[in-house]
């Protein structure tokens, strides 16, 4: 009987401890939570405002990925953008300085430099928050509501993550395609155009200006490169760009097809210039510039890209 009694309070004294951990786990979960600024999750997120002086930034969700709608119109780069809300929605007011501040402008937050708004689906608005300067650590930036006085620190990744342009949201790919979807190619250069046709059965296969079979690892090379092509900068766009940058007589234009679409890459070698040459992907508006190197890595001969493991190249 001793042994069982014992056994029971054993039991019990287990059950308390581990209520009262459960307890503590969630006493300190609820804690951090209210701590966030942003009470929310990322799938609820549908729009994020970031207005510094007069220039606006605004990103809204778009089916699975994001859009800039201010101030251009523009694939935004998810990853890019994905960065951001995983530090809006970590960050926490970290440390109360002032309840009452007498002058705001100690903290750069007179004319604050940073506001930021998240909306919801549905359309409800999350609170404001305003950021001022960086704390004498660095590590910190002060901040408020406001619709509150009290100014408090939040992480500097904040400052990091938000204090950027409209082009550092913006998606950087150059053309957007499925390598292994494409059936034809022209290389139109300085020279005769050169065509390559996917074949049946037969893989790739140059119709002009010679008939032989394609090197299937030189043209999945030239296809990979193109869709690994990154933009450096974005210069100008509108219907004037194409001829302001010398995009209508290009040194390399390359088409691409496949069931359902043509695209062209238009390449302008730029002397002066820092990435060294000017490109514009049609259809599309945007005259950008990328590293010179992939105009060399382009500019193919015909020979180039002939099968030379066959004994017989000729399809």
């Amino acid at each position: 009987m001793r042994w069982r009694s014992l056994g029971l309070l054993a039991l019990v004294l287990a059950l308390i401890i581990v209520a009262y951990y459960v307890l503590e786990r969630k006493d300190t979960s609820s804690g951090s939570d209210a701590n966030r600024l942003f009470q929310a999750v990322e799938e609820d997120i549908d729009t994020v405002s970031i207005k510094k002086a007069d220039a606006l930034i605004v990103l809204k969700r778009e089916g699975d990925g994001w859009r800039l709608t201010e101030p251009v119109h523009a694939t935004a780069d998810s990853t890019e953008v994905a960065s951001l809300l995983h530090t809006l929605l970590e960050a926490k007011d970290e440390r109360r300085i002032e309840e009452a501040p007498h002058n705001l402008a100690d903290y750069g937050l007179e004319h604050p430099s940073i506001r930021l708004s998240l909306t919801l689906k549905g359309g409800r608005m999350l609170p404001t928050l305003l950021l001022g300067d960086l704390n004498p650590n660095g590590r910190s930036v002060y901040a408020k509501r406001p619709d509150r006085s009290a100014v408090f620190l939040v992480t500097v990744m904040m400052r990091l993550r938000t204090d950027k342009t409209p082009d550092d949201f913006r998606d950087k790919t150059l053309l957007a395609m499925d390598p292994n979807a494409i059936t034809q190619i022209e290389l139109i250069g300085k020279g005769q155009p050169i065509n390559v046709s996917r074949a049946d059965r037969k893989g790739w296969e140059i119709t002009t200006p010679t008939k032989a079979r394609a090197d299937p690892a030189v043209i999945g090379k030239l296809l990979w490169t193109i869709k690994d092509a990154r933009i450096s900068t974005f210069v100008e766009s509108g219907p004037d760009a194409k001829r302001r940058y010398g995009l209508e007589r290009p040194d390399l234009v390359v088409e691409l097809k496949d069931a359902a679409t043509v695209k062209r890459l238009l390449l302008k070698k730029a002397a002066g210039l820092k990435d060294g040459l000017y490109a514009l992907a049609e259809p599309g508006t945007d005259v950008v510039t990328l590293n010179a190197d992939l105009l060399a890595d382009l500019s193919r001969s015909p020979s180039d890209l002939i099968d030379r493991t066959t004994s017989d190249s000729h399809p």
